[in-house]
């Protein structure tokens, strides 16, 4: 079995191994960095808005009011120093239920201090509708990044939310990498004559069966001996024709240790070059 296009297989093989091992740890760590927005975002509760000093943020709300104009929301800051400003997008339908939509966004300006704050939002004839939001100001980006609730914000200075999409977009990329290489390893083991072991028996089952693709199989007569090989070349035993269904054939011979998930069944006859 030490052929060039064997050693090719091994090599790709191992290529593939080492990316698909890359991408899971890339997209544990997209869904940690997701895990850990999400437990900052029910610490600072959903009507906590966080600013640094210069910027805005979009707050948005229901509308009692069928035909709403500017003049019937009303709005205050506590305590108001001039710090922040409100200006009103507009108003919008709802998409399932109720009247619509008001939406805007909240200015910290440049020389906006530390502290905290609230944005009482009203319409005039309507006392249900108010709305409060608690509004966090930092007067740097150093000391928002020490207040966060998020450890990714905290150490590293990143959101979790944009870092989550980028680790998980790479992950994806490698995993559809991982993919395509897996189909031409696959396509090169079968013109080398070899199935791959996907299942086993449990361990110390005597006798054990091994299950494996019968793509590539040349016509098999019962107990029709087949030679067991591991990914390294190393013939580990011979495993007797039992049955073949939906393509994939079972094969059954004495218990192995060596024999699991992985290793290869020589399906053809052809001899190594």
């Amino acid at each position: 079995m030490e052929n060039h296009a064997w050693q090719s297989w091994q090599t790709r093989r191992s290529r593939q191994l080492l990316i698909g091992k890359i991408s899971a740890v890339f997209f544990l760590c997209a869904i940690l960095m997701l895990l850990d927005g999400l437990q900052a975002l029910v610490r600072s509760s959903s009507n906590t808005i966080v600013l640094e000093a210069g910027q805005a943020e979009g707050v948005s709300g229901p509308c009692p009011f069928q035909n709403p104009v500017q003049s019937d929301l009303t709005f205050k800051f506590e305590p108001d120093n001039g710090q922040l400003s409100f200006k009103l997008e507009g108003f919008f339908a709802g998409y399932l239920v109720g009247n619509g939509m008001w939406r805007g966004y909240v200015l910290a300006e440049s020389s906006a201090q530390t502290g905290r704050y609230k944005l009482r939002v009203g319409f005039r004839g309507a006392p249900q509708a108010r709305q409060t939001f608690d509004l966090e100001v930092y007067a740097t980006f150093d000391d928002l990044r020490a207040a966060s609730y998020s450890k990714a914000l905290y150490f590293l200075g990143l959101q979790p939310f944009w870092l989550a999409a980028i680790l998980g977009g790479v992950a994806m990329v490698l995993g559809i990498f991982t993919y395509l290489l897996g189909r031409r390893n696959l396509n090169l083991l079968l013109n080398l004559g070899f199935a791959e072991i996907f299942r086993t028996t449990q361990v110390g089952v005597d006798p054990m069966y091994v299950w494996c693709s019968a793509q590539g199989a040349e016509r098999l007569k019962v107990q029709q001996k087949l030679p067991i090989y591991s990914t390294e070349g190393e013939l580990l035993g011979q495993g007797s024709f039992k049955s073949k269904a939906k393509n994939v054939l079972c094969l059954s011979l004495p218990y192995n240790e060596k024999i699991t998930s992985g290793c290869l069944v020589r399906l053809t006859s052809k001899t190594d070059k």
